[in-house]
């Protein structure tokens, strides 16, 4: 079953990594001050998005589930795999701070907590994570730097949005937030995802796929739904997304390429969900690598 925890690995991390793409600054050409009354879902958000523009930090808080099954030959295993995301997040420079708690089910080693530490300088950072009481680090290129950067990759995930309509108002963090629907669009779909950097965590699914065959796969793909909750100051709030039918369908299109019908062997993914809020904005707390991670193991 190596095969199969390596996959729900990699599954986990496109869908954070697309989290941390949505949730932050960005955005367009100023929509202005005037009441949202008169204006359309579409400008709603994007207002709400130049808001985030101008943020210097804000905390996230992100929820994500996976779940999947596999079988070949006379075994068979379903998984599921929860993830819980807090994350502290300064702008200029970028830098950040946060712990996750990743349950993967007994049978794949039950539960994991990870601290982590984003420290940047000019066009390079660190990544320091702590697990099991040993702090490793790891060097950070400037492209996967940029899927922390919620200023830049919010432009293209607002940009590649489209078609939102209001759908009522729900608390949100003990306040009252209006919701938006809409989708990215199949065409930009494949955009958004090369710019969030998670070509390289699909490859990791098991699968000997390439990376331009799986680039083929993300740009056949149909529009992925979306919600947005702005509140009564005009921030984003709140956001989710059912990546289900999209990663399953690139799944199987990368085990059909594979031939792994031929091998006996199927996988399928029946959730890939997310939901992050934003809060905190412009109030985090300046805050320093602790002296234990400053000693921690080269990965």
């Amino acid at each position: 079953m190596k095969k199969t925890k390596r996959a729900l690995a990699a599954l986990s991390a496109l869908t954070l990594t697309l989290s941390l793409t949505a949730c932050g600054g960005g955005g367009q050409q100023s929509t202005g001050d005037s009441g949202t009354d008169a204006m359309t879902p579409t400008e709603r958000v994007a207002a709400a998005e130049e808001k985030m523009s101008a943020l210097t930090s804000l905390s996230i808080d992100m929820t994500q589930d996976i779940g999947m099954s596999f079988a070949m030959a006379d075994q068979s295993q379903e998984l599921n795999m929860s993830t819980k995301m807090q994350m502290d997040v300064i702008q200029e420079p970028l830098k950040a701070k946060g712990t996750m708690q990743i349950d993967m089910g007994e049978e794949l080693g039950g539960v994991q907590d990870v601290e982590l530490y984003i420290m940047s300088e000019d066009d390079t950072a660190n990544l320091y994570m702590q697990m099991g009481g040993q702090w490793i680090k790891q060097s950070v290129t400037e492209a996967e730097l940029g899927q922390y950067d919620a200023a830049d990759s919010l432009e293209l995930y607002l940009d590649s949005a489209a078609d939102f309509a209001e759908a009522g108002t729900e608390q949100v963090g003990g306040a009252d937030a209006t919701k938006f629907t809409g989708v990215i669009k199949g065409d930009k779909l494949y955009d958004v995802i090369e710019e969030s950097g998670v070509l390289g965590s699909l490859g990791q699914t098991g699968t000997n796929v390439s990376e331009d065959e799986l680039k083929a796969m993300l740009s056949e793909l149909g529009d992925l739904p979306m919600s947005v909750w702005i509140n009564a100051d005009g921030y984003p709030v709140q956001y989710e997304m059912d990546m289900s039918q999209m990663i399953d369908s690139i799944l199987q299109k990368a085990l059909e390429m594979e031939g792994a019908a031929d091998q006996g062997m199927t996988m399928t993914v029946s959730k890939a969900a997310m939901s992050l809020t934003c809060s905190n904005f412009d109030a985090v707390e300046d805050f320093e690598l602790p002296a234990e991670a400053q000693n921690a193991t080269a990965a």
